[in-house]
């Protein structure tokens, strides 16, 4: 994950080195929401067939081969070939993480039993955090300083193999992860898988109603963090340069939700930590728009503490929920049910691309903010109702 997000910062480097053009790099973000979208309508019939640990060790093969061709296509005298290596080496990563992310979040519940799971994703959920840090902050600036943009492919290649070397060496037990064919079925059978999938959800209500309830907690975090600038620029008087500072504390209670979560699960079901935590995201939201509409420093430090509540809120909600996605359906159909979430966040990360800045020129940034908090809000109260009856 670590070379995922220090490879896509390359590519934004590259983009902007021989485009100069901020429409270009938001392309090569959009360019991936497509093939991730398709990639996971797919992901978890192949994982449940041909077996999660097969399908991962290739994933990294298949990754490892896209940043070897990073490396070299961005070397080349073309500049149109320089970006069009960009933007199939960042499409193809994105489709081959959907396989890759599908198979570990099956894999995990094989790995650690039922008893240990939702703590064994607190931990995966903080080294994920860390290997964004890594991957943005430490490995791609310096890699692109030292050697420039294209060696952040050749040293993405080196990680991707010992990443696949590691997970090579995983022994699952065949009774635990179920019955993996490891043939080809024809294109009707495994139609016939996808379905299977989202008939799993439409016929567990607790699962169709967490993954809903996660997938919007996604939509809305990704709508607030393109209203930021905006918020810093036009209301709050600080430079838009400042927003990484204002995610800072998001991160900070990212992972006081996460211990917060781990150390205290039995104290509430699965269910009323998401549906509390979607209550508490939606509070920290609405206070966000309210008190960025008074501006001034004094309120600063109150926005701190509010994102704050957000990132530990999104813990909450996310790490409960991945739980359940991850427990409810039958072994066998784990990988199906886990890319049928991954294909409805894909999907849902296009909202925020289309109506999320055009809602914010017609109605206002903090009007917004505020119907994100209410929508936040009313999840989690459908979520209370639903844990105690």
């Amino acid at each position: 994950m670590t070379v995922v997000y220090g490879l896509s910062m390359a590519g934004v480097v590259v983009i902007e080195e021989q485009t100069h053009s901020s429409t270009q790099t938001g392309l090569v973000i959009v360019s991936s929401i497509l093939p991730g979208f398709l990639a996971s309508l797919v992901a978890g019939a192949v994982v449940d067939r041909f077996g999660r640990l097969p399908v991962l060790v290739l994933s990294h093969l298949g990754r490892a081969l896209v940043a070897l061709a990073f490396w070299g296509g961005t070397q080349l005298d073309s500049p149109t070939l320089i970006l069009v290596t960009v933007y199939v080496v960042n499409a193809t990563g994105i489709a081959l993480s959907q396989f890759a992310t599908a198979s570990e979040m099956a894999m995990l519940p094989d790995l650690v039993g039922s008893d240990r799971l939702l703590s064994a994703n607190s931990l995966l959920g903080f080294s994920l955090l860390v290997a964004e840090g890594l991957g943005i902050v430490v490995v791609a600036p310096l890699v692109i300083k030292l050697g420039g943009a294209p060696a952040m492919g050749a040293v993405s290649t080196v990680l991707y193999l010992l990443a696949l070397i590691l997970v090579a060496t995983l022994r699952l037990d065949p009774e635990t992860t179920g019955r993996a064919d490891r043939r080809w079925p024809g294109w009707t059978v495994f139609r016939s898988d996808i379905r299977a999938g989202w008939r799993t959800i439409a016929q567990d209500r607790l699962l169709a109603l967490v993954i809903a309830q996660v997938t919007l907690a996604g939509v809305l975090l990704l709508v607030l963090l393109s209203l930021v600038p905006g918020l810093l620029a036009r209301h709050l008087g600080l430079g838009i340069e400042n927003g990484p500072f204002l995610i800072l504390p998001g991160g900070l209670g990212f992972v006081l939700g996460l211990f917060l979560v781990s150390r205290l699960e039995r104290r509430l079901s699965r269910s009323l930590w998401i549906a509390g935590g979607l209550i508490g995201l939606g509070t920290s939201i609405v206070l966000l728009a309210i008190s960025s509409s008074q501006g001034g420093g004094s309120s600063l430090w109150f926005l701190v503490l509010l994102i704050v509540g957000v990132g530990l809120s999104l813990a909450t909600v996310i790490v409960p929920s991945r739980t359940i996605i991850q427990e409810r359906p039958p072994a066998e159909m784990r990988g199906r049910v886990i890319a049928a979430q991954l294909a409805l966040g894909n999907a849902a990360a296009i909202v925020p691309l289309i109506l999320g800045g055009a809602l914010a020129d017609w109605l206002g940034i903090q009007p917004v903010i505020g119907l994100l908090g209410l929508a936040a809000l009313s999840a989690g109260a459908l979520g209370l109702h639903y844990a105690r009856s």
